[in-house]
């Protein structure tokens, strides 16, 4: 894949400041190939406790969406801005975490269970450089907003209960994470407001992929194009770019407003996106996290 990453400048001027708290691009360990299905699962608890949630919806709805929100683009766009409505405008939103540094920023995730959204797993895990993976610092105070624009959602935002990924995250093909999340106020799950978009987790190159993200943009963006294998069949390539806050941005197959989920956006280069081929891990992931703990 090569190390070249094509970001927004106003993006890296803002992970600059906050540093670089759910956004960084992957770094490759190791071309294994996609996770086995047996692969480790660590499970991270965010907000469990009604103080934590209460926490961080005060921060993220008091202040820290405006902050993020300076740096973001409103237009001169680098993908056109999906106008198509259906299921992506209320299931594609943005997920904000805090670094243990204090600084803050943005990916993207989407509503994929009853109470689960997808997103990528260095979205919401900080490696030191250097570092093994198993030693990376836990993002805090994860708040998602499903149907972001213009500063806010229909739906409000949501806590995250847990968090589960690969325990060897970084490693190529292994960059995914399941959120598990808090119901709303009145008890709901997330899904209730939202809806759910598809998932599937036979990921196959060779069909058109519809690709969703907030390259730190005030609304969600979308390319489309045919997909190839990246690697040992580990990433979905897609011959489009935005940058730096789409990640963990779903590919769909399928109709663009309607399609399944098959991976979830990781870097790019000069020329394409990379994405996370959903199989039988992700999968794994996934029942965990709608069967909670």
């Amino acid at each position: 894949m090569g190390n070249t990453r094509t970001w927004g400048t106003a993006a890296a001027a803002a992970l600059t400041l906050w540093g670089t708290a759910g956004c960084g691009p992957l770094l490759i360990e190791g071309r294994d190939g996609p996770a086995p299905a047996d692969t480790r699962i660590v499970v991270h608890e965010d907000a469990t406790r009604v103080e934590d949630r209460r926490a961080a919806e005060d921060h993220w709805a008091g202040g820290g969406i405006a902050d993020v929100a300076r740096w973001d683009a409103k237009d001169d766009l680098v993908q056109p801005a999906w106008k198509g409505g259906g299921s992506i405008a209320r299931t594609v939103g943005r997920v904000y975490a805090s670094g243990a540094d204090g600084g803050s920023g943005a990916c993207t995730a989407t509503v994929v269970g009853r109470r689960t959204v997808i997103t990528a797993a260095h979205c919401v895990r900080t490696s030191g450089e250097g570092a093994p993976a198993s030693e990376a610092t836990w993002d805090v105070g994860l708040y998602f907003v499903p149907g972001y624009e213009n500063g806010a959602g229909p739906a409000g935002g949501f806590t995250v209960r847990r968090v589960r990924m690969a325990e060897d995250w970084e490693t190529y093909g292994r960059d995914v994470a399941m959120l598990e999340m808090n119901p709303g106020p009145d008890g709901r799950n997330i899904s209730e407001f939202t809806g759910v978009q598809p998932i599937s987790f036979t990921a196959q190159p060779g069909t058109e992929a519809n690709f969703f993200g907030y390259p730190y943009t005030n609304q969600v963006l979308y390319c489309s194009g045919v997909t190839t294998w990246s690697g040992e069949k580990a990433l979905l390539r897609v011959p489009c770019i935005m940058g730096r806050g789409s990640s963990g941005g779903p590919y769909l197959s399928g109709d663009p407003a309607e399609g399944s989920v098959v991976a979830v956006n990781i870097s790019s280069d000069a020329e394409a996106s990379y994405g996370t081929a959903l199989g039988a891990f992700a999968q794994r992931l996934y029942q965990e996290s709608e069967q909670g703990a």
